[in-house]
């Protein structure tokens, strides 16, 4: 699975300085939030975090023919963040947020082969601070397929997204359906 973020990962200087700390075994979400992060989250106060995920593919931040973009809006309407395709995964506090907040997450993707084909959908979220709550959502005709393998409830394969069998959309820690 590829997944996109508008956020990047810490330079080499401070990964070399954090390497062992609180990091769990590499391997499924190398770029997730590690228990320690996730301590320092619930301490911060804000109110969510969100992760764009595309696919399914084959590694991180290559978008394989899925073109997506992501939008977060307030309820006041403002902007809170945006995410486009190609940017390396990472999952990212979404700033500006406290818990109780309710934001409008919009995806809209297509495969490149089909640029007409372009999907949209759009969820109202309440962000409730706490991280195992978790909704995902997304468009394609292979986003049910992205959504298990994030969720662990599939095995990733490496497969490379198709015409007909691709999706995208997001991961939110921390939100409930609003």
């Amino acid at each position: 699975m590829t997944m996109c973020v508008v956020a990047v990962p810490p330079s080499a200087e401070c990964a070399a300085h954090s390497s062992g700390v609180g990091r769990r075994k590499p391997g499924k979400y190398p770029y997730d939030y590690t228990p320690g992060d996730d301590r320092r989250f619930a301490e911060s106060g804000v109110g969510g975090t969100l992760r764009v995920l595309h696919g399914p593919g084959q590694g991180m931040g290559i978008t394989e023919g899925v073109a997506c973009r992501v939008q977060v809006l307030g309820a006041d309407g403002a902007l809170l963040d945006e995410a486009a395709a190609g940017k390396l995964g990472k999952e990212h506090r979404l700033r500006g947020t406290v818990p109780g907040d309710r934001i409008d997450v919009t995806v809209s993707a297509h495969h490149e082969a089909d640029e007409d084909g372009e999907l949209t959908v759009t969820r109202a979220v309440v962000l409730t601070g706490d991280l195992e709550d978790v909704v995902r959502f997304g468009v394609g005709p292979g986003w049910g397929e992205v959504a298990a393998v994030d969720a662990g409830e599939l095995p990733w394969q490496a497969t490379a997204p198709t015409r007909v069998r691709w999706g995208a959309g997001v991961r939110l820690r921390g939100a409930r359906p609003g």
